[in-house]
């Protein structure tokens, strides 16, 4: 049983660790909880004791949550390719952020009918079948629970086209993959914001956004929109989609943060009040992470920010102004609303009052503090794709020891140079 706890959990600890989380908790209790009931408690103190049916597209091998029956397809006998007979049926389940179906088969599926009804509460402890939208349950039980939800199976709309102006808010390098023939392809990712909000962009034409970067703003025609897995929207650029560059930048709604609440994706801005250092973590598959809390304030309300992986080891200081787009929010282990970039959100440093506009000649150099362009008269943080020891030539905005990137020319390399300001800069930092 404790294996299916730990399936809760498996892409944010490794097993080891679980383990140990497990005997720290018996030994905190006084040694009067059993093995389950310790896993149990670990897995809420990591926040995935229930998710919510909006959540059901996290990385963890299994999901626990709860909802309600709301309709049922009935046990369907199909033929196997073996010739063997199969049962199959759907129970279609919402709580209060959507609707997923679980599926059932064969001894499973027949016993449905006469163990569950219309309106029942369940806890299911499931997995991802065949999409997004199915739910493969291991273990399934009645629950006293009250949840209020629509009863009534919701529709998906079919993708509609249509015309969009939009800002490119991040795009991910091209990816291949293999279509159902066989054949070979490419894809693009990234997200974009609009008058709606934000939505996920999906591209199966790269050569569509070619010389497309993150902050141009296109007109496009015949984009398909579509409702995401669960909830939101994506955009997907086809062979049918035609962009041109637009001037008119769209005003994307931004949420503050004391109209904010749990299970939501919007956009925040506000100041990086304080921040602790990142801290590391083993996952599952051996590999280090890292995590960094953050507290952040838009002058109506100051709440958590947490960020993961790569974007925890960002230089992040108080007194940044920064923007969130597609921010997720859930609520904290102290009760407040937590932020998040998530998965699929992006978070940016922007200019805050004053500065000075400059162009820059230096080196860039990857530091433990963070990437900085530097030079004799001094260093800054920048954010920026070039590679540590480049020579650079950059124009933007120089605001306290951050310069925000408009332009930048790669200018030609001199090994005499960067020596020379590698040692300034090694010398500032004893020094400091």
């Amino acid at each position: 049983m404790v294996r299916y706890h730990y399936a809760l959990v498996d892409d944010l600890v490794s097993r080891e660790e679980f383990d140990r989380l497990i005997g720290k908790k018996i030994s905190d209790c006084g040694n009067l909880a059993d093995e389950v009931a310790a896993a149990l408690l670990v897995v809420k103190d990591l926040g995935r004791s229930h998710v919510k049916i909006k959540n059901l597209h996290g990385k963890s091998s299994l999901f626990c949550f709860y909802a309600k029956i709301i309709a049922f397809s009935g046990a369907k006998e199909f033929d196997r390719p073996d010739g063997e007979k199969g049962l199959v049926a759907r129970l279609t389940v919402a709580d209060e952020t959507g609707q997923t179906t679980l599926v059932f088969w064969d001894d499973q599926a027949a016993a449905l009918e006469e163990t569950f009804e219309i309106g029942d509460v369940v806890e299911v402890i499931g997995r991802h079948g065949r999409s997004m939208h199915e739910i493969l349950p291991l273990n399934l039980r009645k629950s006293i629970v009250d949840i209020d939800c629509v009863m009534t199976v919701r529709e998906r709309k079919p993708p509609q086209r249509a015309d969009l102006l939009f800002l490119v808010i991040n795009l991910s390098p091209p990816k291949s993959y293999t279509r159902r023939d066989g054949t070979g392809g490419e894809m693009i990712s990234g997200l974009i914001g609009d008058s709606s909000g934000t939505a996920r962009l999906t591209c199966w034409e790269p050569a569509v956004l070619a010389g497309i970067s993150r902050g141009t703003v296109l007109s496009a025609s015949g984009v398909l929109i579509k409702e995401g897995d669960y909830g939101g929207r994506e955009v997907i650029i086809d062979g049918e989609t035609v962009i041109m560059p637009a001037d008119t930048v769209p005003d994307i709604p931004v949420t503050m943060l004391s109209d904010l609440l749990p299970d939501q994706n919007v956009t925040v801005r506000g100041k990086i009040i304080s921040t602790l250092q990142a801290r590391s973590f083993i996952r599952r598959d051996g590999t280090v992470s890292w995590v960094k809390n953050l507290r952040i304030s838009d002058g109506s309300l100051e709440l958590p920010l947490v960020l993961w992986d790569n974007e925890a080891k960002r230089p992040l200081l108080p007194g940044d102004s920064v923007i969130i787009y597609h921010a997720r929010t859930k609520t904290g282990r102290t009760g407040d609303t937590e932020i998040s970039p998530g998965k699929n959100g992006v978070l940016m440093v922007i200019p805050g009052e004053g500065g000075e506009r400059v162009r820059i000649k230096g080196t860039i150099l990857c530091v433990p503090d963070g990437t900085v362009l530097t030079n004799e008269d001094g260093s800054w943080l920048v954010e920026t794709t070039l590679p540590h020891g480049t020579p650079v030539e950059i124009s933007g905005l120089m605001v306290g020891n951050r310069l925000f990137c408009e332009s930048e020319e790669v200018c030609e390399y001199n090994p005499d140079e960067v020596k020379e300001q590698l040692k300034s800069l090694l010398s500032s930092i004893c020094q400091g």
